[in-house]
Formats: structure tokens, C-alpha cells, sequence
């Protein structure tokens, strides 16, 4: 009997519909305006940017950091934790969509992000915040 004749989907076939619904998608995600937003974030995820409505994400991002400054034991070996060294631009206050003087190289520890972190050295002893970025060049 002839395969052909049988009427089912090929391999093909279904491998292109499927490609097809995607690309619909895709298009669809496109012209309602959910790639700007979806592409935003993922840009802001790998460049450490952040703006506005990212607070969030910038304190938890100062949490990590603080966690690993944790991990060292010598006040020297602080000099490079990204704790010291990152610094963000936030649009805070009003929300205008722009970035002010006062809203600009924010570092963890100060408002609107307040994330402290406290960290235990051999050779100093217990040091916070801005003790603990003393000498430090921001990013």
C-alpha cells in the first residue's frame, strides 16, 4: 500500500506549523509593545542597569553583593567587592522618566536602595557600609 495515501501529516509538515505559531507570536508580542518591555529587562539583567521602577531588583542585586563581601576575611580583600564598587542611577523622586543630580552613581547603602552590610574581618574587626568601601573607586 502506498504511504502517501494515507492521508496523515508529515514530519515536515508539522515541524513547519509549529515554526509558523512562533513566528505569530513573535509578531503579535511585536506590535502590542511586549518585546520593548521583554528585551528591557533582559538587557538590564546582563548589563546591571537600572532605572526607575527597578528598585527591586537593584536591592536585591545590593543583597548579593553584600553576601559575597561576606565570604572575605581581610578588609584589603574589599576593595573590589562590587558592594563598594557599583553604583546606580535610579529614577526615584518624582518618577519624571529622568535622571536628576541627586538620583545619580547611588550606592548600596544609601536611599532609596538601603541595603547595609556588615562584615567580619580578621584585621578590623566588624565594618560597615561606607567603612567598608573606604578608598574604594566607584564603578
Amino acid at each position: 500500500m502506498n504511504k502517501k495515501a494515507q492521508g496523515g501529516l508529515s514530519m515536515n509538515t508539522i515541524i513547519a506549523a509549529v515554526i509558523a505559531i512562533i513566528v505569530l507570536l513573535l509578531i503579535v508580542t511585536f506590535l502590542t509593545g511586549g518585546l520593548g518591555n521583554i528585551f528591557g529587562k533582559i538587557r538590564d539583567v546582563f548589563t546591571g542597569g537600572t532605572a526607575g521602577s527597578d528598585i527591586e531588583l537593584t536591592k536585591a542585586n545590593c543583597q548579593n553583593y553584600c553576601e559575597t563581601a561576606k565570604t572575605k576575611t581581610l578588609s584589603t580583600d574589599l576593595d573590589n567587592v562590587a558592594y563598594c564598587t557599583r553604583r546606580v542611577n535610579i529614577d526615584w523622586s518624582p518618577k519624571d522618566n529622568q535622571i536628576g543630580d541627586d538620583e545619580k552613581t547611588i550606592p548600596c547603602w544609601q536611599p532609596p536602595i538601603n541595603v547595609h552590610c556588615t562584615v567580619s574581618t580578621t584585621d578590623k574587626g566588624s565594618i560597615s557600609d561606607g567603612q567598608l568601601c573606604v578608598g574604594t573607586p566607584a564603578q
